[in-house]
């Protein structure tokens, strides 16, 4: 079938494997003459939980692609080093020292750092959606639309870690070295957990790394079935978990690291609450039931977003 005839046919904008007799350089040809609406179109009007035929763009130049791959390299590395950031300063390897601000009275250091929260939480937030992925994706090639949301995320935290304010007092503390060996430990072995976690549901997908190759070469992204991965088995959410203990294990509670766990902490819940309420309208009965075997470090929030989906 010639591409003179596809289009007299009124297919383009179908699917090319609908499209019987359509060879390989054929569909190269589609490809090159649909638009990304209409590739999205068909992917929505399909019903697919993912975007099948998304990156897919054979007409891109060389050029266009490695650069892709290049953005999505630099926003892995940037997403990954404030994840780390993150993890050196509730460890206690690092210190807030408020940046440039330095060290402000406490009422002044709480309003700061209460903002900063607030800016990262409605970034990470309203980049997540979908409504906002839809209108972003028309300005940005979709294979860089997960790069995109780590290395913004990254932007943030890590300006909100250097001028987080220090406040000095201290909530609790461990005198005893085993005990506070061991809460070292835990805190560890939940940084630990979320980290495995991440691989469980594909650690390269989800920094969007894998993406943006998928793109270079060519490759459209396959549909993602549902599953029951090692800890996911137990947990739904084990990246929340490993946040959750790396956050509050610590034999000292400085009240700066307080605020600062206690603000993440609540985010986290809304959060839940709101994915578990996407989860369960994309997935429907399938997710339902896995609710109800497996549990959440916070069963309120999966409670509230099945009453209120």
């Amino acid at each position: 079938m010639s591409l003179p005839s596809v289009v007299e046919q009124g297919v383009v904008g179908k699917c090319p494997r609908h499209i019987r007799g359509l060879g390989r350089r054929e569909e190269e040809v589609w490809w090159a003459q649909v638009t990304e609406e209409q590739r999205r179109q068909h992917v929505e009007g399909a019903g697919q939980l993912s975007d099948e035929y998304l990156f897919h763009d054979t007409s891109s130049s060389l050029w266009s692609r490695l650069a892709v791959v290049a953005y999505g390299l630099v926003a892995y590395a940037v997403g990954v080093t404030a994840l780390i950031a993150v993890i050196l300063q509730t460890l206690g390897v690092c210190t807030f020292t408020g940046g440039p601000l330095g060290a402000l009275p406490w009422p002044a250091a709480l309003v700061i750092n209460v903002g900063l929260v607030i800016a990262f939480a409605l970034q990470h937030s309203i980049m997540a959606r979908a409504w906002f992925k839809k209108r972003w994706t028309r300005l940005i090639p979709a294979a860089a639309e997960r790069s995109t949301y780590v290395l913004v995320t990254g932007l943030f935290l890590l300006p909100m870690l250097w001028l987080w304010q220090p406040i000095e007092s201290v909530a609790w503390t461990v005198s005893s070295p085993a005990l506070a060996a061991v809460i070292r430990v835990v805190a560890i072995a939940g940084w630990t957990y979320l980290f495995v976690a991440s691989y469980a549901i594909d650690h390269f997908e989800l920094f969007g790394l894998r993406q943006v190759v998928r793109h270079f070469r060519g490759r459209p992204a396959p549909a993602i079935p549902f599953r029951e991965r090692w800890m996911y088995r137990i947990d739904r959410h084990p990246i929340m978990t490993g946040l959750l203990i790396g956050l509050w294990a610590t034999p000292v509670m400085r009240l700066d690291h307080l605020v600062f766990a206690a603000s993440l902490s609540l985010y986290l819940v809304v959060g839940v609450m709101f994915e578990e309420r996407a989860l369960r309208r994309e997935l429907g009965g399938v997710y339902d039931d896995y609710a109800r075997r497996v549990g959440t470090v916070v069963p309120f929030a999966g409670r509230l977003a099945a009453a209120t989906r």
